[in-house]
């Protein structure tokens, strides 16, 4: 499990374990900058809250500039203490678990109502209720209790939730309109770092919030856009994440010598799920064969290219390839190889092996049987499936690769598309659909995937339809659990049932592309979204003598 972002310590001889929040200052009081950041990242945008189901990874960075959390994300998908309005969040005891919030004081709303204790008690009580995948902790707080000075906070819960360092962020303000319509947004006030200006689906600008004295040197102005192309001339200084990684981006970015880039993984997983109850796929040997005979490297390959950057064929269907946990290796990476070394292997008992020869042995035993090129069941009716697919260019390709080596195995394909990677696992789920290709984000915990196996099949919780005695019980084991070493057996011992059963054929971890313009410095990849978006106030201007 990706670490927790804090350090347990030992408290007394009752064995208390406590944890603290590292707190982020400056390091030095610096000059304001007025020039503007300009932040390309991926589109379009929406006025979601971050529970809101339909809230997307982008929406929930963004909303870690302007609204207040107690964690936030560093550039390695870790969990780090925000400290800012929520200055530190303790952990003091396990029997029962027992949180301590402690609210910074003086903080304000845009609106100029005032943040404290009642505020996360408000924001508690509307989230526990919510059909989010996103609130379940919040539903197993079994009690919140202010101080008298209103900046203190004490949760105890009434069953234990590991992974409570997702909880209270980007918090809301109360009796604020919630949902996702920009009316709705426009109404909601700002609290961190930067207040909004304007904001629609494709742009949002910011600027800094004047109250807010935990970094002044950070830019004064922020342009957050969806536009794919790097600009000319920035106005100011650039910044851009995309998955949109290519051979033709690659030489895009070299070709400008005032822009700097990093190519590297990221924590969106694209995979392959079946319908659970569909008449051929609700067949474990038919998953199996129709996994077994994709080759997952051949679809890397025409993809992203043997040369500039090859992912691994993925390992893992709870897991994005460069976290911890993986459970395989990094990926062929950025290298000078001139080839990728396809996978073919005879063992069956190895369910992420690609092998086409033994899924044909696995449909002749099976009794299907093939006519003029074409595969048919041993009814007589043609294998034809009904493919679901995300509304992304990178799910798109994918299904298209994934359709054209169906077709060429003499497998019939029908594609339809959803309105969102959560619809598209949603009509798999619902047997909508006999397959569904889509991209899902993964989090800084295995929980967050996990739960599309077990608990309510919240739509955000990217539902797979299968439930059962063994996947309720390894989730529900490993929510529970606090060290991380532990909790990562069970949630890989998961990953394995999930996969034995070809329930999931995980395809690869996207790569991501950070570019930025190289007058600016302390810029680092990040394997996530919200772990680039953390660190614009930290970001400044590069000496002179490192600019070229």
């Amino acid at each position: 499990m990706i670490p927790r972002g804090s350090v347990f310590r030992a408290a007394g001889a009752i064995g208390v374990l406590a944890t603290s929040l590292a707190i982020i200052t400056p390091s030095s009081a610096t000059p304001p900058v007025v020039n503007t950041l300009t932040l390309s990242l991926p589109g379009p945008f929406n006025p979601c809250t971050v529970l809101d189901p339909n809230a997307t990874p982008t929406t929930s960075a963004i909303l870690d500039l302007i609204r207040p959390s107690a964690f936030q994300t560093t550039s390695g998908d870790n969990l780090v203490g925000e400290g800012g309005a929520i200055a530190s969040a303790e952990l003091i005891s396990l029997t029962p678990e027992t949180i301590v919030y402690t609210i910074a004081p003086d903080e304000h709303w845009s609106n100029g109502d005032v943040f404290d204790a009642s505020t996360l008690i408000n924001w508690w009580n509307l989230e526990r209720e919510r059909a989010s995948v996103q609130s379940d902790g919040y539903r197993d707080i079994g009690t919140l209790v202010a101080s008298n000075s209103n900046l203190t906070l004490t949760a105890t819960f009434a069953k234990p939730y590991a992974e409570w360092n997702l909880l209270f962020r980007d918090v809301e303000a109360p009796q604020v309109p919630l949902g996702c319509t920009w009316d709705d947004f426009d109404a909601r006030p700002s609290l961190g770092p930067y207040q909004v200006v304007s904001a629609s689906t494709n742009r949002f600008v910011l600027v800094t919030n004047p109250s807010w004295t935990l970094d002044p040197g950070r830019f004064a102005r922020v342009v957050i856009t969806d536009s794919r192309s790097i600009p000319a001339n920035p106005v100011g200084y650039y910044v851009s994440y995309s998955l949109n990684v290519s051979r033709q981006a690659l030489e895009a970015v070299s070709a400008r010598a005032n822009i700097s880039s990093h190519i590297g993984t990221s924590s969106s997983l694209v995979e392959m799920t079946f319908g659970p109850h569909r008449p051929l796929t609700k067949r474990t040997d038919v998953r199996e064969a129709l996994s077994l005979i994709l080759n997952r490297q051949t679809i890397v390959d025409d993809i992203f290219g043997s040369v500039t950057f090859s992912p691994s064929p993925a390992q893992s269907a709870l897991y994005s390839q460069g976290q911890n946990a993986y459970p395989g290796g990094s990926g062929n990476g950025p290298s000078a190889q001139s080839t990728t070394t396809t996978i073919t292997s005879t063992n069956q008992t190895n369910a992420l092996v690609d092998c086409r020869a033994c899924a044909i042995a696995l449909l002749n035993k099976l009794k299907f049987h093939i006519i003029a090129s074409h595969w048919y069941t041993p009814t007589g009716q043609p294998l034809a499936l009904r493919v679901v697919v995300g509304p992304s260019g990178l799910d798109r390709t994918v299904a298209s690769q994934i359709e054209s080596q169906w077709t060429k195995d003499g497998i019939s394909v029908y594609v339809t598309y959803a309105s969102s990677d959560a619809a598209a696992a949603f009509a798999a789920a619902s047997d909508n659909g006999d397959v569904a290709i889509f991209t899902r984000p993964t989090s800084t915990t295995a929980a967050y995937t996990a739960r599309s196996f077990a608990g309510p099949a919240y739509l955000d919780s990217y539902p797979s339809g299968i439930r059962n005695t063994t996947l309720n019980t390894l989730y529900t084991t490993g929510i529970d659990i606090f060290n991380p070493v532990t909790a990562e057996s069970t949630w890989l011992s998961l990953d394995q049932v999930v996969i034995d059963d070809f329930w999931v054929r995980p395809l690869f971890t996207a790569p991501s592309l950070v570019e930025w313009s190289n007058t600016l410095a302390n810029v680092y990849g990040s394997i996530s979204l919200p772990g680039l978006v953390d660190q614009v106030t930290s970001w400044t201007v590069a000496p002179l003598s490192s600019q070229s």
